[in-house]
C-alpha cells in the first residue's frame, strides 16, 4: 500500500473510531439526561404537593381540624413538619439544579445526534473514502468533544455497559423479532455471566 492509500485508510479508521465514540456518548448523554430529569420532576412534585399541602390546611380553624377528630396542636406540628421540607426541597434543587444538568446532557445529545448524522451520511455516500469530508467530519468531532460536558466517574462504566448491552439486546431483537423482549435480556444476561466467570471474550 503506498503512502497515499495509507493516509486515506488511516482516516477512515480514525472516522470509524470516532462514530464508535459518538454512538457512545449519544448513549450516555441520553440515559444521563432521562436521569437528571426525572430527578428534577420528582424533586418539583414534593415541593408542589407539599406547598398546595401548607397554602389548603396554614388557615383551616381549629374547629374544623376538631370536626375531623384531629388534635389541633398536632395539625400544627405537621404544618410546621411540611413547611421545614418545603425549605429543604427548596434548599436542595438550589444545590444540586437538577433541571440544568438534564438540559445540559439534552443539549449534548441533541449536537451528538446531530454529528452521528453526519458520519452515516458521509459513509453512505463514500463509504469514508472521501478524504476532504474525513478531514472535515474530524474537526467538526474535535470541536464537539471540547464543548460536551463531563461524564460523571461513578456513572462511566455503569452507563458504557448498558450501552453495550443496548447494541447487544438491539441485534437479538432483530434476529429473533418474534421472541419477548424480556426473554432475550435474560438470554444475554445469562451468557454474559457464564462468559465472565469462565473468562471468556464474548460478542453479541
Amino acid at each position: 500500500m503506498n503512502e497515499e492509500g495509507f493516509e486515506a485508510y488511516s482516516a477512515k479508521e480514525e472516522n470509524e473510531r470516532q462514530y464508535t465514540l459518538i454512538d457512545q456518548l449519544l448513549s450516555m448523554h441520553s440515559s444521563l439526561r432521562d436521569k437528571y430529569e426525572r430527578r428534577a420532576f420528582w424533586l418539583n412534585t414534593i415541593q408542589i404537593g407539599a406547598s398546595l399541602f401548607l397554602s389548603v390546611f396554614a388557615f383551616v380553624p381549629d374547629d374544623v381540624i376538631r370536626s375531623l377528630s384531629y388534635d389541633p396542636a398536632k395539625g400544627r406540628y405537621l404544618l410546621g413538619f411540611s413547611a421545614i421540607i418545603v425549605l429543604l426541597i427548596s434548599i436542595t434543587e438550589f444545590r444540586v439544579d437538577w433541571k440544568s444538568v438534564g438540559s445540559k446532557h439534552s443539549e449534548a445529545a441533541r449536537h451528538l445526534a446531530e454529528l452521528k448524522a453526519k458520519y452515516r451520511k458521509a459513509f453512505s455516500e463514500a463509504a469514508g473514502e472521501d478524504r476532504g469530508r474525513n478531514s472535515k467530519l474530524a474537526i467538526d468531532y474535535d470541536r464537539l468533544m471540547a464543548l460536551l460536558p463531563p461524564i460523571p466517574e461513578q456513572y462511566f462504566i455503569r452507563l458504557k455497559a448498558n450501552h453495550r448491552f443496548k447494541i447487544c439486546l438491539s441485534d437479538r431483537v432483530s434476529r429473533n423479532p418474534k421472541a419477548p423482549v424480556w426473554f432475550l435480556w435474560l438470554v444475554l444476561r445469562l451468557k454474559g455471566m457464564r462468559a465472565a466467570l469462565k473468562e471468556e471474550d464474548v460478542k453479541c
